[in-house]
């Protein structure tokens, strides 16, 4: 085989291992997984926090002993009194109601986030039945009782334990939690700088 047969030999199979080489790394290209592309307009945005409803962020745990009944002097206790004292056990969660958001309240520019959450509220407030419990019941000679008097004290444990949830500062801690969480799941979603702005909730 003569020098020049041998070159364009070499040379054919340079160009068969280039194209079959390309051809791979095309096929590669076309069956790979695809990247993750992430939607950062607006109305994107705006539907994925609206997804997550009333958005849970702070929960406290309170039990109080409450004091219900007739109240008169010692005489009439003894005849008619109804004195009732129960242990109350309570969850008390706030959190966001984010059906409140709407396009005023989100800017995108590029992949910065700028979003103002509705004020942080009170979602519920539940007495637990197990552990909620009349420790004590005091009768005087003459009444069986008021049936509605534990009802009655249950309301009020209630409403009390409510009270004392906002004056441990439930709603900050509501706040707090909730612009941590969304920033991190805006940053984890492609957002380069997230600003969470949150107003102050109006405990009641």
């Amino acid at each position: 085989m003569t020098p020049l047969l041998k070159t364009l030999k070499i040379l054919i199979y340079i160009v068969v291992f280039l194209a079959v080489a390309y051809g791979a790394l095309r096929f590669a290209s076309l069956t790979s997984k695809p990247d993750t592309v992430i939607n950062l307009n607006q109305a994107a945005v705006i539907t994925e926090i609206q997804s997550l409803a009333k958005l849970e962020t702070a929960s406290f745990t309170i039990e109080k002993i409450i004091e219900a009944g007739v109240q008169g002097n010692s005489f009439q206790n003894i005849l008619y009194g109804d004195k009732i004292l129960l242990i109350a056990h309570a969850n008390v969660v706030a959190g966001f109601d984010l059906a409140k958001l709407n396009t005023e309240l989100v800017k995108v520019k590029g992949t910065k986030l700028e979003i103002t959450l509705p004020a942080p509220e009170i979602l519920y407030s539940r007495l637990d039945n197990e552990q909620t419990r009349v420790y004590d019941r005091k009768l005087g000679l003459f009444t069986k009782g008021d049936v509605g008097l534990e009802s009655q004290a249950r309301a009020a444990a209630e409403a009390s334990i409510r009270s004392a949830a906002c004056e441990g500062q439930i709603l900050a801690a509501a706040a707090d939690n909730g612009r941590k969480q969304f920033q991190t799941m805006f940053a984890a979603g492609g957002f380069t700088e997230v600003i969470v702005l949150v107003p102050i909730g109006e405990c009641k």
